[in-house]
């Protein structure tokens, strides 16, 4: 394997490593939830990025790459929730502007299933983004709703 397949194969590992702590990111933001179909939601989408790590090592093994050293099993998040979902939902953003670079990188190097494995994961990380992104926009929603009834239920009383 030439440098720029080495390149690639760093690439894929990098991405792959991202995945893997984002499932994990996303599956302690559910544990947080109260309300079911966001938790629901969440599991869903910590179950893409799973999808995604795990094309990703499939990729790696067709070129050759592999074990890889695992993240660590603890996430620390912030406690603000709605904070933690925009920081999730930016971090997305990223990855999937790293899997379109990445996806033209295997191109260049004519490795098309690599190339669909990243645009097939760029695009639902761009999904994802949007998605993490309103789920903050909503729960910030939800605690202005609980603080405008907190400070108008003393004026009532």
């Amino acid at each position: 394997m030439g440098a720029r397949h080495t390149r690639l194969a760093a690439a894929l590992a990098a991405a792959w490593e991202a995945e893997v702590v984002s499932a994990r990111r996303m599956t302690g933001l559910a544990e947080r939830m109260n309300d079911a179909r966001v938790r629901a939601r969440l599991m869903v989408l910590a179950a893409f990025c799973r999808a995604h790590a795990s094309r990703l090592l499939a990729r790696l093994a067709a070129l050759g790459r592999g074990p890889l050293p695992v993240p660590p099993e603890e996430i620390d998040l912030d406690p603000d929730t709605v904070l933690e979902l925009r920081r999730e939902g930016a971090f997305a953003r990223a990855s999937a502007a790293r899997y379109e670079t990445t996806a033209e990188m295997a191109r260049q190097h004519a490795d098309l299933s690599s190339a669909w494995v990243c645009e097939l994961n760029r695009t639902e990380e761009q999904d994802r983004a949007r998605e993490l992104l309103a789920l903050a926009e909503g729960a910030l929603a939800a605690v202005r709703r609980g603080e405008s009834q907190a400070v108008a239920a003393p004026a009532d009383s």
